[in-house]
């Protein structure tokens, strides 16, 4: 099982979980709903369903009405379900007027977070596995990972079909390998889909439900490479059934009742250290990982790693090195955002410094949640910030208790 690029999907702590793994070790985790226990006379996809109605998920469409609008934060507060209240930035409008009462069609853009409430937009828009259908711009586009000029070329010869439409489309890096004739299907689709909610929600009734996004998982899955990606194993029939019949062999069912997939991949243990305030290298160093209100600080200790070395120098620019590639890592799985600062060991020379922030900065690109790497500050922190989508994984998986015992 080595080397192998997976993603699983199972139930821990009475949540369904995903994880996305590499060479065995965890980069990504994303929650869902408790399906622990389902109503009499109902199956099991039937109340997930019911579940997932209930629920607020990022994705969701709306015809929201705006309660209130605040001039001092410029910001205004949409009701998208009764009791429901989302956060809209009026910087992100484009200079659309809003006002009190108004109804609008929004979408769930951020989940809420703490104290916060969710984010919203008045610019929806829709992503398939080949490409992105935005309502906020007209452009047509390729997504830079693509970068081979000829693929380049074939793909705008596409998309020139769309060149008169009023939404932007843009295509994803799985279109690189896909047929010209799936991508046309699916921005056909995808650009019908949305004339349909945007011209519906001027007749809906306020607080309508214009589209339930895909469960988290199938987003997931809908942004990885199909190339890169060896199977999606699961041990829930449903939704292995759900995921065949979109990815074929790519999806495995698992089942042994006594030895779950839970210890066949070892995800409770590896996960459990994901709560913890010490994450130790190879080398035999150390990270502290101090998530706070305001921002995470991750600090790198050489421990016993210097013991008996002569250079220096050396030995701490290799501990950097390993320590940025977990710290990558550790940001990923525990879903942490904002502002994060990296204290990295004290380097002299110049050329290693740089290095290191091109490690780090290669890492981070890897991340499908928006990170940017800031700079180093006078101080010689690293600052980095990584957007605000989803709960930390201490609170998406409920672990508060050892959260709290751990800080």
């Amino acid at each position: 099982m080595n080397n192998r690029r997976q993603i699983a999907i199972t139930r821990l702590w009475n949540k369904l979980v995903m994880v996305y793994m590499e060479n065995e070790k965890i980069y990504d985790v994303l929650a869902g709903e408790d399906d622990r226990d389902f109503p009499p006379g109902k199956s099991p996809e039937q109340s997930l369903e019911e579940s997932r109605k209930e629920t607020l998920d990022v994705g969701d469409i709306y015809v929201g009405r705006v309660q209130n609008i605040v001039q001092n934060i410029n910001a205004a507060f949409v009701e998208v379900k009764k009791g429901v209240i989302c956060y809209l930035p009026l910087s992100e409008c484009q200079g659309r007027k809003i006002k009190c009462g108004d109804e609008r069609v929004v979408q769930v853009k951020k989940a809420a977070v703490k104290t916060k409430q969710p984010v919203a937009t008045i610019f929806p828009e829709l992503a398939g596995r080949f490409c992105v259908v935005s309502t906020k711009t007209s452009e047509k586009g390729i997504s830079k990972k693509i970068r081979e000029e000829e693929k380049r070329g074939q793909l705008h010869e596409l998309l020139a079909e769309f060149a008169g439409e009023e939404y932007g489309v843009l295509l994803r890096t799985n279109a690189a390998a896909a047929e010209p004739g799936e991508i046309l299907g699916e921005c056909r689709t995808l650009l019908e889909q949305m004339h349909r909610y945007m011209e519906s929600g001027q007749y809906k009734t306020c607080f309508s439900l214009l589209r339930k996004e895909d469960s988290f998982y199938l987003k997931y899955i809908q942004g990885c490479s199909m190339e890169e990606l060896e199977r999606i194993i699961t041990d829930r029939q449903e939704i292995y059934e759900e995921l065949s019949e979109i990815y074929g062999d790519k999806a495995v069912f698992y089942q042994d009742e006594e030895y779950p997939l839970d210890k066949l991949l070892g995800l409770t243990a590896k996960l459990e250290k994901a709560f913890e305030k010490r994450v130790w290298l190879k080398s035999g160093g150390y990270l502290v990982i101090e998530p706070t209100e305001a921002l995470t600080v991750i600090d790198v200790n050489t421990g016993k790693a210097v013991a008996g070395k002569r250079n220096q120098e050396t030995t701490f620019f290799k501990m950097n090195c390993e320590a940025a590639e977990e710290a990558a890592r550790q940001i990923r799985m525990r879903n942490l955002s904002g502002i994060i600062l990296i204290d990295f060991i004290d380097m002299k020379q110049k050329n290693h410094q740089k290095e290191l922030m091109k490690l780090l900065g290669e890492e981070l690109k890897k991340d499908k949640t928006q990170t940017a790497l800031v700079d180093i500050t006078k101080l010689g922190l690293v600052e980095l910030t990584r957007m605000k989508k989803n709960k930390p994984l201490w609170e998406a998986l409920k672990r508060d208790e050892i959260f709290k015992e751990n800080t």
